[in-house]
């Protein structure tokens, strides 16, 4: 990889630029103007770092000759935003990190057009401009550097000395790791270990007491991170394509994938998709946030917080409320009336949800012409966008084939079976789905079909207005504790502003009832027509260019086949050898022995970890491990699962991939280093861009992880191209893919992969441009040019160039709006969901009942049904447990110094009236115990800022890796840092269910993903 990069000088010596599509229009311009500067500046800024351009006499930039700059992407947390880095030339130093300006999550509002030269769009950051222009990474994003050159990083290829855990290694070459963990053997004298090929054994079943699980080659166990999604697609082509393991885990779903997926079903049919709406700042009247703050916890904040501090300045009309158990910064305000802080119980979002519906529903104050259309003609007709299936005919007749289901034009003989019916607003006729007439959303009784068929039939609205009037306003207010005239205040307050309103979340919301939750956020945002509307919400954000191939098809090999069920369960349990054999015994199928979900589940490491523990339906022989925490990140999980891991026994082979030694991978038993930020390939959607876009990424720094034999660099990606080169897995080596022209290509090494992938980027929709050659030298793209030229045809290479030049590809944005909606680009045209009914076809596998296609509001509850309470009453556990997210701290940012320096330990935070109960108050040192009986101490930070009867602990401390203990390497020590171990980790302490079998997490009940806010937990004062 870095054997391959050119330096700048023989770029333009050689003439090498002009060969890109020979037309290259520029010239190179090269001055030593920096040492010409006739101001030293040192003299009055002795500390500052020399300027990273020099404004000539031509009013043209040019480069200090000592330093280079790059456009590449930000990987300190999930957002991914747009990057610019400058980099010292003589100790490949990072100097500064700045945002990109063409990318809107870096430059909001404003972002620079594609086609503006380089130079140019950095002399619109100069001056007096460049307050208007500026493009900003946050502090976490300004932090990231240090964690590249961190002393604790790993840079050698590892093999463990002594027990797992013990945090003892030895470095070994690359070859000798390659060898050992696709042979076996006797690697550690603790008796043989099976190796990488004695595993992929696609005839041998796994367990024969459960063949429906497949072969043995299903016993590889692969974690990562999904949050950078070429790298991950370069992962899944290993697992799923090459090896054909179903059993591949990430982080989503422990993290937020309830309320992601909770919100699709308001917006699909079904219980597969993912949405998560954000507010329109520009435009808005009225916004909640509920269990978020904009920018802290996902979307980008460079973004967000700038088009939040304009809108609260700059649009008088502008006001807010945050939901929450703990007061977010977000509302410490200037201007207080313009914001506020509603507390609200730890896990009754849910029912503050229900109780607005309520409130909107029986005042009618919901937007009766968008409700009332049943078709997209029908919505145009009145001036909307989009409809719903609110006036959808439901057959509620328990007799019926139809029952759950929407009526059909078929049954009827008005159609077909794609047809819906509903009933005319005027003529109260029954008519198809297709009319463009007003219809009647209220309708609920018996209606009769052509054929003298009497069928009980009710409306979507209908459903909806009984099932929100379930419960008494008096009671959602109890379970929330907010009271009724606040719920109504804000009820009101939301359907006072015709469309301009939103609601939004993000992780902060994560109860059993979490996927419920968000369903019921996306309706209410349904009554009053807030989708896709100026000032309301918008679905698209953080969209990137799909994986087209106008260039190489990077799929064209035989994919191995995958067969038998993932571990975790995700599926229909009636295709499972469990039931079918329970069925043939006569013997009642429900419940499963263990949860299944057949709803949208994104591969949950921690749950794989769990079936690992308990055996069933096997344990995992070998685990590669490559950029995920799940005993640290996952709630609940550690004291679950670490033995089964720590044992040999039981886990006979664990290879961890990373730049870092974590909470995780310490239990492995060898280590492959890894690349960090800045000496990657990659391309990543932009959390919290609106615009359709990605950030892409190239090496602009020479990476730390060292060289193999044949002077590659050891990374994740080597690593598993090298295993499959080894097993003669397809999608690897010589044959790997095929351009369009079915010419084979072969994948050796990474660049072999990305360049192709990211040559596509460049020429999916219309093609991008040659850029100059002052283009490709300012932005050191010179550096990657031989690489190109090894991989593209000549036509290619300019328009890749250009990729690199701007940082990423953005789609093009003349006008956010087409009249009172957001323009056909950013929307997301679909029919928003009253009623789901593919929701309401999926069964509950403890009960098997089937889902509710409306939202449902209950108490909070374990798998098997028992309500919590049940088992963990008020007078034992009588507080309710929440965790929240810091401005820049995260699990990750403990490596970086400039972060850790803010504050080394969190705080036990819970409201001052509560704490004057048991005796506490701040600086107090306290025990939190958990109902499984775990416990975490820490001092207690007493105040206003918490709800009552809830407690609150901040993510991101309590390390116990990253260089938080001592490390031995070749029998030399490295002495844990102090500021690393500080505060408490709580994701180990929280509750799991001891309604499930074993080891367990506790789950939310639509999705499965694992649950950790709403907990009963306990405190005494130490």
């Amino acid at each position: 990889m870095a054997a391959l990069i050119m330096d700048r000088r023989q770029f333009l010596k050689t003439g090498a630029a002009a060969a890109i599509t020979g037309t290259m229009a520029g010239t190179a311009t090269a001055t030593a103007a920096a040492n010409n500067n006739s101001q030293d500046i040192s003299r009055y800024a002795p500390l500052s770092a020399e300027p990273e351009f020099i404004l000539g006499p031509d009013g043209k930039l040019t480069n200090n000759p000592n330093q280079r700059f790059a456009f590449t992407k930000c990987f300190g947390c999930y957002n991914v935003c747009g990057a610019r880095i400058r980099i010292d030339n003589k100790t490949d130093k990072i100097l500064r990190v700045c945002g990109n300006p063409y990318a809107l999550s870096t430059q909001s509002g404003n972002p620079v057009a594609m086609e503006v030269p380089p130079q140019d769009a950095m002399q619109q950051l100069v001056g007096e401009q460049g307050n208007e222009n500026r493009a900003t990474l946050c502090g976490r994003g300004n932090a990231v550097p240090d964690a590249v050159t961190d002393s604790r990083r790993v840079t050698q290829c590892l093999k463990r000395v002594g027990k797992r855990g013990e945090n003892r290694w030895q470095s070994i070459s690359y070859e000798q790791l390659i060898s050992e963990v696709v042979a076996g053997g006797n690697l550690f004298g603790e008796g043989h270990v099976e190796g990488l090929a004695d595993i992929h054994d696609d005839k041998t079943v796994a367990n024969p007491d459960y063949p429906d699980f497949g072969p043995k080659k299903n016993q590889l166990l692969m974690t990562g991170c999904s949050e950078d999604p070429a790298r991950w697609a370069f992962y899944k082509r290993f697992s799923e394509a090459s090896w054909g393991t179903p059993n591949l885990g990430n982080k989503d779903s422990y993290c937020g994938h309830q309320q992601v997926a909770g919100c699709a079903l308001g917006v699909e049919d079904g219980a597969n998709s993912g949405a998560l709406p954000t507010t329109d700042f520009e435009h808005c009247e009225f916004a909640i946030f509920i269990g978020t703050n904009p920018g802290l916890s996902g979307i980008s904040l460079n973004s967000a917080s700038k088009r939040l501090a304009d809108a609260r300045t700059q649009n008088p009309n502008f006001r807010y409320v945050v939901v929450d158990p703990i007061l977010r910064s977000l509302t410490t305000s200037s201007t207080p009336d313009n914001c506020e802080w509603v507390p609200i119980r730890s896990g009754g979002d849910t029912a503050l949800m229900h109780a607005m519906m309520q409130y909107i529903i029986n005042t009618e104050r919901y937007n009766k012409p968008y409700l009332a259309s049943c078709s997209q003609e029908g919505a145009y007709k009145v001036g909307e966008i989009n409809y719903t299936n609110a006036p959808y005919l439901v057959v509620t007749d328990k007799k019926h084939p139809l029952y759950r289901k929407f009526l059909t034009a078929e049954v009827c003989g008005k159609g077909n079976a794609e047809t819906k019916m509903v009933v005319d607003a005027k003529s109260q006729q029954l008519t198809t789905s297709d009319s463009t007439e007003p219809c009647d959303i209220k309708f609920s009784g018996t209606i009769t079909t052509e054929d003298g068929q009497a069928i009980q039939v009710e409306t979507a609205f209908s459903l909806l207005a009984k099932r929100v009037n379930k419960y008494s306003m008096a009671d959602y207010a109890a379970e929330c504790q907010i009271s009724e005239a606040k719920i109504a205040e804000l009820a009101k307050e939301f359907s006072s502003h015709g469309r301009r309103v939103s609601i939004e979340t993000n992780t902060g919301c994560n109860a059993s009832d979490g996927g419920q939750f968000g369903f019921a956020m996306i309706m209410l945002a349904t009554l009053v027509g807030a989708h896709n509307a100026k000032g309301g919400m918008l679905h698209t954000g953080s969209m990137g260019f799909e994986n087209t191939s106008p260039l190489y098809d990077m799929m064209a090999f035989e994919h191995a086949h995958i067969s038998g069920f993932n571990a975790e369960r995700s599926g229909d349990y009636r295709q499972s050898n469990e039931y079918k054999e329970k069925v043939k015994k006569g013997i009642n199928p429900f419940p499963s022995d263990l949860p299944w979900n057949e709803t949208f589940v994104q591969d949950n490491a921690g749950e794989l970890l769990v079936a690992h523990a308990n055996s069933n339906p096997f344990q995992f022989k070998a685990w590669i491990a490559w950029a995920n925490n799940p005993l640290y990140a996952c709630s609940g999980l550690k004291d679950q699962v670490e033995e089964s891991i720590k044992d040999p026994k039981q886990l006979g082979l664990i290879i961890a991939s990373d730049p870092y030694f974590n909470e995780t991978n310490i239990y492995a038993d060898y280590f492959v280093p890894d690349l960090a930020q800045y000496e990657q390939w990659g391309a990543s959607r932009q959390w919290g861009s609106e615009l359709m876009g990605d950030v892409v990424s190239f090496p602009i720094i020479t990476p730390r992880t060292p060289l193999n034999a044949e002077g590659n660099r050891v990374c994740m990606e080597q690593f598993l191209t090298d295993i499959a080169k080894q097993l003669k897995l397809n999608g690897f080596g010589e044959n790997a893919f095929k351009d369009t022209r079915g010419n084979v290509k072969a994948i050796h090494i990474p660049e072999d992969y990305y360049i192709p992938v990211l040559a596509n980027l460049a020429h999916s929709d219309e093609v991008l441009p040659t850029p100059t050659k002052d283009d490709v030298s300012f932005t050191s793209v010179d550096r990657i040019f031989p690489l190109l030229t090894k991989r593209l045809k000549t036509e290619e290479i300019g328009p890749t160039m250009f990729l690199f030049t701007r940082g990423g590809r953005y789609y093009p944005i003349d006008n956010r709006y087409e009249g009172e909606f957001f323009n056909e680009m950013m929307r997301w045209d679909a029919q928003f969901q009253i009623y789901n009914e593919g929701l309401a076809h999926i069964t509950n596998f403890h009960s098997g009942e089937y889902l509710d296609g409306l939202p449902v509001f209950d108490k909070q509850r374990f798998w098997d049904g028992t309500a919590i309470r049940e088992l963990w009453n008020e007078t034992e556990y009588p507080f309710y447990f929440s965790t929240f997210k810091h401005q820049l701290r995260s699990p990750y940012s403990v490596t970086l110094k400039s972060i850790t320096a803010l504050g080394e330990s969190n705080f036990i935070q819970m409201n001052e009236t509560d704490a004057k109960k048991y005796g506490l108050k701040t600086g107090d040192k306290a025990r939190l115990t958990s109902p499984k009986g775990a416990s975490i101490e820490g001092t207690v930070q007493a105040d206003s800022t918490v709800a009552k009867g809830c407690i609150a602990v901040p993510l991101g401390y309590g390390h116990t890796a990253f260089g938080a203990s001592d490390i031995t390497i070749d029998d030399k020590t490295l002495a844990g840092i102090s500021e690393r171990r500080g505060g408490m980790a709580v994701n180990a302490f929280n509750a799991v269910d001891p309604t499930r079998k074993g080891a367990s997490l506790y789950r939310d009940s639509t999705f499965g993903s694992t649950a950790r806010h709403g907990i009963p937990v306990a405190i005494e004062k130490c």
